[in-house]
C-alpha cells in the first residue's frame, strides 16, 4: 500500500480537490457570434434550481458570454433564489444586497434576479429592490441571454404561461462536478400539502418525455459524466399528466441505454411508491439502491393536519412496502418537527420510529409558517424553542441509527465515486457509495491506496474495503479500480 495519494483530473494531470467545473452540452449547433462579457450565477435552495441555474448559463453561453464561477470577476450577476422558507427569503435577499456592492464598487454592471422569490413577491421586489436590473419569471429562464444581451424586457411584468419545461434540446452548461449532475424529469406538483408554497410558485405538475430524458443522460454520459440524478417536485407522479409510461418505464428505458453506471432517485412521494417501482429500482444494475422519499412525519394526526398521505400511504406501511419488496435499497427521508398542534406524543411517535433503523440518511426540517400555505394560520403554533429541542430530538436518535448502520460495513468492499481529495487535506481522497447522494449524505475517507490504483482520475469508479467508521462516515482502502 502507498500513504502517498496521488489524484489526477480525466487528463492526466495532477489535480487538487475540483471545484465546481462548467461543462458544455449545449447543441453542437450552438455557436456565438461574438464575445459579451462574462456573467456568473449565484445558486440558492434546492438541487431543482441548480438546474435551472445551468439552463440560464446555456442560455447566456449561447449569446456569447464567458461563464466565472467568482461574482467579482463577472459584468453580469444572476442571483438564482429560493423562497420555500423564511430562512430562504433572508438568505436570497441578503445575496442581493451582497452582489449589489460588487454592483457599486466593482466590475458587475447587471444584476439578474431569477427564481422563486421572483413568482412569490413579484409585485414587491422592483420597489424594494432598485438595484435589480432585471427580474427573471421562473417560465422565462431560458430567455437569460436575450435579456443579458439587452433584446429583451424585464420578465416580472408579463409572468407568461403556460408553465415553463426544460428539455434536452436546449443549452445547459453543469456546474457541478464533472462526474456528476442533475435530471430533472418534471416540474411543478399538484400535491395539497398544507405546509408548502411549491404548486403556487411552479404550477402543475407536467412531465417531461421518455424520449427527452434519455437523450440528455446520453449527452451527459458523452460529456464524462457517471452519475445522474434525477429530481422533481414530485417523482412518482411522472407520467401521470400525459396519461402515459411512468417512472419505472422511464427507469427501464434509461438503463436500456447503457449510457450512465449510476442513476439515483430523489424526492419520491409516497403515493406512486408500489412493489412495481420498488422491483424495478432494485433489478436494473444502473439504478442505485437508494430511494429518497420525504416522509414528513410519522404521526397520522400531524400526517392529515399536513394534508399528507396516510392509511395505506403512512410512512410506516410505506417503509414496510419498500424494505418487504426489497430489503438491500437505501431509505434517504426527511421531517418536519414543530408543526402546528404537534404534541409530545407525535414527536414521541416520530422519535420511535427513527430508533427503528428504517433510514440510512435522514434530514429534520423546523416548521416554519409561511405566508400563502394552508398551515399558516393553524392553531397550535410551537415555540423555537421547542421546535428546537425535538430537532435536536430526532438528529440524536439518527445519529445512533447510523452509528449502527454503518459498523456492517467494517472488512467489507464497496463500489466508489471518486470525488476527489478531500476538503480538509490533501492526504486524503473523497469518495460516495452508490448509497450516498452528493452534498446531502456522508462520504467514504480514503486514507489508503493499493499500488495498482495510484493516478486513480477524479469521477473514476473504484472498490474500497471499509476500514473504521467515523461519524457520518467510513473510512478505507482504495483496492481497485471498475472500468466499464
Amino acid at each position: 500500500m502507498s500513504s502517498l495519494l496521488k489524484i489526477t483530473s480525466e487528463s492526466g494531470e495532477s489535480s487538487c480537490a475540483p471545484n465546481s467545473r462548467m461543462i458544455n452540452i449545449e447543441p453542437s449547433s450552438i455557436v456565438p457570434d461574438k464575445f459579451l462579457g462574462r456573467a456568473a450565477v449565484i445558486t440558492l435552495g434546492c438541487a431543482k434550481n441548480r438546474v435551472d441555474s445551468e439552463v440560464m448559463l446555456g442560455s447566456l453561453v449561447r449569446k456569447g458570454f464567458e461563464i466565472v464561477t467568482d461574482p467579482s470577476e463577472a459584468e453580469i450577476v444572476i442571483v438564482n433564489t429560493c423562497s420555500f422558507l423564511e430562512s430562504s427569503v433572508k438568505e436570497s435577499v441578503d445575496a442581493i444586497l451582497e452582489v449589489a456592492e460588487l454592483k457599486e464598487k466593482g466590475r458587475c454592471r447587471q444584476i439578474f434576479v431569477a427564481g422563486c422569490l421572483v413568482e412569490r413577491y413579484k409585485e414587491e421586489l422592483k420597489e424594494s429592490l432598485p438595484e435589480v436590473d432585471k427580474f427573471i419569471s421562473i417560465d422565462d429562464i431560458s430567455h437569460v441571454g436575450d435579456a443579458a444581451s439587452s433584446s429583451f424586457e424585464s420578465i416580472i411584468e408579463r409572468a407568461a404561461r403556460p408553465y415553463f419545461l426544460y428539455d434536452d434540446t436546449l443549452p445547459r452548461y453543469l456546474s457541478t462536478k464533472q462526474h456528476t449532475a442533475y435530471v430533472k424529469i418534471s416540474e411543478g406538483c399538484n400535491r395539497p400539502c398544507t405546509f408548502c408554497i411549491i404548486p403556487k410558485l411552479r404550477g402543475a405538475m407536467r412531465s417531461r418525455e421518455i424520449s427527452s430524458v434519455v437523450k440528455e443522460i446520453e449527452d451527459l454520459a458523452k460529456s464524462g459524466v457517471k452519475e445522474v440524478n434525477l429530481i422533481a417536485q414530485d417523482l412518482t407522479s411522472y407520467g401521470l399528466d400525459r396519461k402515459g409510461p411512468r417512472l419505472a418505464e422511464l427507469l427501464r428505458a434509461i438503463d436500456a441505454s447503457s449510457a450512465m453506471p449510476w442513476v439515483r432517485l430523489l424526492y419520491a412521494y409516497p403515493v406512486g411508491t408500489d412493489e412495481e417501482l420498488i422491483r424495478t429500482i432494485s433489478e436494473l444494475p444502473s439504478i442505485t439502491e437508494y430511494y429518497d422519499i420525504p416522509l414528513q412525519h410519522s404521526s397520522e394526526s400531524v400526517l392529515k393536519a399536513m394534508k399528507r398521505p396516510i392509511g395505506k400511504f403512512s410512512a410506516r406501511k410505506i417503509v414496510n412496502l419498500i424494505k418487504s419488496t426489497s430489503p438491500d435499497i437505501h431509505i434517504r427521508t426527511t421531517f418536519i418537527v414543530g408543526f402546528p398542534g404537534e404534541t409530545e406524543k407525535d414527536i414521541q411517535d416520530l422519535e420511535d420510529f427513527v430508533k427503528q433503523g428504517y433510514f440510512t440518511n435522514l434530514g429534520v426540517f423546523k416548521y416554519s409558517p409561511e405566508p400563502g400555505t394552508e398551515a399558516f394560520n393553524l392553531p397550535g403554533q410551537v415555540s423555537e424553542e421547542e421546535k428546537e429541542a425535538r430537532y435536536s430530538r430526532i438528529m440524536l436518535a439518527q445519529q445512533q441509527v447510523v452509528t449502527e448502520h454503518l459498523q456492517q460495513y467494517l472488512g467489507s468492499s464497496l463500489e466508489v465515486l471518486i470525488e476527489g481529495t478531500h476538503q480538509d487535506t490533501d492526504l486524503l481522497l473523497s469518495a460516495r457509495t452508490r448509497f450516498q447522494a452528493p452534498e446531502i449524505d456522508g462520504e467514504i475517507i480514503i486514507n489508503d491506496i493499493a499500488e495498482q490504483c495510484q493516478g486513480v482520475t477524479v469521477g473514476a469508479l473504484g472498490e474500497v474495503e471499509v476500514t473504521e467508521i467515523a461519524g457520518y462516515d467510513m473510512v478505507g482502502t482504495l483496492k481497485k479500480i471498475i472500468k466499464r
